[in-house]
Formats: structure tokens, C-alpha cells, sequence
């Protein structure tokens, strides 16, 4: 038996706010539709366990402005590569679950964290943006996107604001 492939995902607030995913638990197997959506580096320091280094082998589809598809250990997933690139690939960015155009990677659940982004200005002024991650047995139904509401969360006297930047799933994969 071989040893176990983690790969991290992440479910955007927009996607579980759209109710565009199906409703998991740890454990469960699921099916997710990935995109990976490339970045030069973090905006802010990462969870442990999320990394932003992905290896994959990348063969464009035909046509001149076609996306490229990413295939890694375990996983498939659509780019929208800045230029044709074909074969393997080391990128910098997230695996990303896009309900409509991503291509499908199954996996067992086996760690689900909320991560919450807390965006406040410092003493000189400079933007400091903070992610917390907390542990959950699920994904939730409802995610905070920041707006002000009836009680105005997310904005206080120190102008701090918070959103909920969406779920992390660690996905187990090779199971079926």
C-alpha cells in the first residue's frame, strides 16, 4: 500500500454562498471540480498545510487562447496559462474548486478549516491582512462575506474588517 496524497483545495465564500457545492463532511468521498489560478506569491501567511506550490504536467487544449490542463498525482485541473506551455510544470498558486469549468478530482475529506481574513490598517498606516483557520466537521451552509449588517460586523473604531475568504479542504486521494 502506498503512501497517502494530501491536496489541499479551496472552496471560495462566493462558490458556498451561490450554494454551487455539494454539502460535505469529513470522511465523505466527493467529487470537486478544480481551476488553478496561478499567483506570484501569498498575499498573506498560509495555514499549515497549504501550500501554493503545485506540480502537475500541463498540455494545452487546441486552438491558440485555449485554458491548458493540469494533470498532478491524484488530481486534474483547468489553467488559464498567461502562454502555451506544455509538460511539466512547477506553479505557484491555488487548486481552486470551480463548479462549471474546473475538471474533476475525487478525494475523502478528512480536514475541513474556515479561513478568515481580517484586513485592518497599522500604526503607519500600511494594510496588515491576517488569515485564521478554524477546524470544522463540515462544510458550512452560510460564510460571512464582510458586508456591514444589522450589527455591523466587521467594522470597529480600529477599522478592522473581517470576511470569511472561503474553506480549505484537505482531500485524501487514491480512494474510492
Amino acid at each position: 500500500m502506498g503512501a497517502v496524497r494530501s491536496l489541499p483545495i479551496l472552496l471560495p465564500a462566493a462558490v458556498i454562498r451561490a450554494r454551487a457545492c455539494p454539502l460535505a463532511s469529513i470522511r465523505q468521498i466527493r467529487t470537486w471540480r478544480l481551476r488553478f489560478v496561478e499567483h506570484d506569491a501569498p498575499d498573506v501567511a498560509r495555514p499549515a498545510g497549504w501550500s501554493d506550490v503545485v506540480d502537475a504536467h500541463a498540455a494545452p487544449r487546441p486552438g491558440p487562447d485555449g485554458p491548458t490542463d493540469l494533470t498532478g498525482d491524484g488530481f486534474r485541473a483547468v489553467w488559464d496559462a498567461p502562454r502555451r506551455v506544455e509538460g511539466p510544470v512547477r506553479l505557484r498558486g491555488d487548486l481552486v474548486v470551480d463548479p462549471l469549468d474546473g475538471h474533476p478530482t475525487t478525494g475523502r475529506i478528512h480536514r475541513v478549516r474556515l479561513l478568515t481574513e481580517t484586513v485592518r490598517e497599522d500604526a503607519a498606516g500600511e494594510r496588515v491582512v491576517a488569515l485564521t483557520a478554524r477546524d470544522l466537521s463540515a462544510v458550512p451552509k452560510v460564510v460571512d462575506d464582510g458586508s456591514p449588517g444589522e450589527h455591523e460586523r466587521g467594522t470597529t473604531a480600529l477599522d478592522v474588517r473581517t470576511r470569511d475568504r472561503g474553506v480549505l479542504l484537505d482531500l485524501e486521494l487514491g480512494v474510492t
